[in-house]
């Protein structure tokens, strides 16, 4: 099978490439706008890299017209909520025209290629019942990077309906795990606590909103989600790809101290890691995703948490990244 992921680089791309080398033998065609490298082994297969501006649709056409791919995994975006308010005009159009760009080019290729577009839980904005949110309830973005993943959530949809393209779509939530970057929740406390422990930061970690409560999925377990969806999964359907669980930021940094070898860490607060609006709670109702696909997590909040760690004692201290 010819399978093509964009966003090849990203958190989500380099655990989905390593997954979905286990699950056959496959060439796999990576889109990245960072690195070019031919003919790597991913664990028996082939992968070639390509660097493809996305928001440039000749070339994507040039693309799917080359490459042939029978599976998109379209991962690649602008995914940083901070840089969206920064930047909300580049946001969407790395995150919308890219889209649109790859949606017509299957058009024009008209060879029944299967794409998983991957969409945010952001989406929903705020909701106020209490309850987990399902596929069904009403989307209303607050922020400028939800806006162009709704658009993106609509687009895909219309293109099914219009043009009968095999289309997913996902809601995904929160991911954590290993290799994440430092802008992101869990990351961000993991490489403080790394760099408490390792002599390179005073024991004082600096913190944003403690008080939200979001549903945080490991990426492993996110980027399987996505196999099964892509092979188990329904043309048109949006899913959400969550853990069905909230926890409180203010939780994550309690396991992660709890996990640290040094005593008395002290906690800040720095008002500019506060968000412009930030909602209270949210948190998936991963029922669809299970009962159609089979897919069940596997990766408790404590492993992944401690594999965040892991990772980051490696990458602060090269050597003695493993307290264990």
């Amino acid at each position: 099978m010819r399978i093509l992921i964009t966003g090849l680089s990203g958190f989500a791309g380099k655990h989905l490439i390593e997954y979905l080398a286990l699950q056959g033998d496959h060439t796999f065609f990576g889109v990245d706008l960072k690195k070019c490298s031919t003919g790597t082994d991913i664990g028996g297969s082939q992968l070639v890299e390509n660097m493809t501006d996305l928001t440039d649709a000749a070339a994507v056409r040039k693309l799917i017209k080359q490459v042939k791919p029978d599976h998109i995994y379209h991962l690649a975006a602008q995914s940083s909520v901070k840089l969206s308010w920064e930047d909300p005009l580049g946001t969407f159009r790395t995150n919308v025209f890219s889209g649109i760009n790859l949606l017509e080019s299957m058009r024009a290729a008209a060879s029944g290629i299967k794409i998983l577009m991957v969409c945010t839980a952001e989406e929903y904005g705020e909701v106020t019942n209490g309850s987990a949110i399902t596929e069904s309830d009403s989307i209303y973005p607050e922020n400028p990077y939800a806006v162009s993943k709704a658009a993106m959530d609509f687009i895909s949809t219309m293109y099914h309906k219009a043009y009968g393209l095999d289309i997913m779509v996902t809601r995904s939530f929160n991911h954590i795990g290993p290799g994440q970057s430092e802008g992101f929740v869990c990351s961000d406390f993991a490489r403080q606590v790394a760099l408490i422990e390792a002599g390179k930061q005073d024991p004082v970690i600096s913190v944003g909103n403690l008080d939200s409560s979001r549903d945080f999925l490991d990426v492993r377990d996110v980027a399987r989600a996505y196999w099964h969806i892509m092979n188990r999964g329904r043309p048109g359907e949006v899913y959400n790809v969550c853990s069905g669980k909230p926890v409180k930021v203010s939780t994550l940094l309690e396991i992660l101290i709890s996990l640290s070898e040094q005593e008395d860490i002290e906690i800040i607060l720095d008002k500019e890691k506060f968000r412009p609006i930030d909602i209270p709670t949210i948190v998936g109702d991963n029922t669809r995703l299970m009962t159609t696909t089979g897919w069940q997590p596997q990766y408790s909040l404590e492993d992944s948490l401690s594999d965040i760690l892991d990772w980051w004692r490696e990458k602060v201290n090269p050597g003695k990244g493993d307290k264990n």
